[in-house]
């Protein structure tokens, strides 16, 4: 993996840890998530006009179904269960699969490494995820899971996506369109809107910053091997949720890294 794909993947993996634990249970993070997004696609507009991209249309709409469906999905997951469960299944059920899809779908071919570190991340975040178990959250665990799935979709999507067009324009187009979805179909009147958008600026800067760097990553690396590299992300964020973990959270985090590692060998 080249070492300026290795450094966008981390930087990008910094922006967003810090902004999922602080938001507050009940709005955390739909409605939130979703402006965020929308405000990052509004600023980002002026790209589309500049290099608009015509050549992936309907990629651009998979996209933002399946990101729709992850800001929709991710909402009521972490309103069901802990962070420390949802958090990482959600981020966890994506890089085997993307690997997997990478390799069969965008004719990447793995190094034995990058193949023994995204089954050992994996592991980590089974570890994690199953600290929940008897806390009886097993919809939330569902949710998540599906979340993934969505995660899943969008990046082998968009790792297509970004070999043809332009980075910054298909990303507004697909923040909008994304965001405008959930915001439609939740609702949330102008009311809660009001009080949640200097927060949903700050995240939308540090997710939107960051998925940018991702896209430029996947012009550079595997989808697989941003994808895996991209999970170190879920050791910040339990960490940050400050919830009592005990030694499986110790062991979890130390796995992720050691997975992260093997994939960019």
């Amino acid at each position: 993996m080249p070492t300026t794909a290795v450094l966008l993947v981390l930087v990008s993996t910094v922006l967003p840890a810090g902004w999922t634990p602080p938001l507050p249970r009940p709005a955390a993070p739909g409605p939130p998530l979703a402006l965020a997004y929308f405000l990052v696609g509004i600023v980002l507009l002026p790209a589309v006009w500049f290099d608009p991209p015509s050549e992936v249309p309907g990629w651009v709409v998979a996209s933002a179904t399946a990101q729709g469906g992850y800001m929709a999905l991710l909402g009521t997951a972490y309103r069901m269960g802990s962070l420390s469960v949802a958090y990482p299944i959600s981020r966890g059920t994506a890089p085997l699969l993307i690997g997997f899809g990478g390799w069969l779908l965008l004719d990447e071919t793995p190094t034995v490494a990058t193949a023994a570190g995204l089954v050992v991340l994996v592991g980590g975040l089974l570890v994690l995820a199953g600290l929940g178990n008897h806390l009886q959250e097993r919809r939330a665990v569902v949710l998540a899971a599906i979340t993934g799935l969505c995660t899943v979709a969008y990046s082998l999507i968009d790792a297509r996506s970004v070999d043809l067009t332009g980075s910054l324009g298909y990303l507004s187009m697909v923040m909008i369109l994304s965001s405008g979805a959930v915001l439609l179909g939740r609702r949330p009147g102008w009311a809660r809107m009001r009080s949640v958008l200097g927060g949903s600026a700050v995240v939308g800067v540090g997710q939107g910053g960051a998925y940018a760097l991702v896209l430029l990553a996947f012009q550079q690396a595997q989808a697989g091997q941003v994808a895996g590299l991209r999970q170190v992300s879920v050791v910040l964020g339990v960490l940050l949720a400050r919830e009592a973990l005990g030694p499986r959270a110790l062991w979890g985090s130390l796995l992720v890294t050691a997975g992260a590692i093997l994939v960019v060998w």
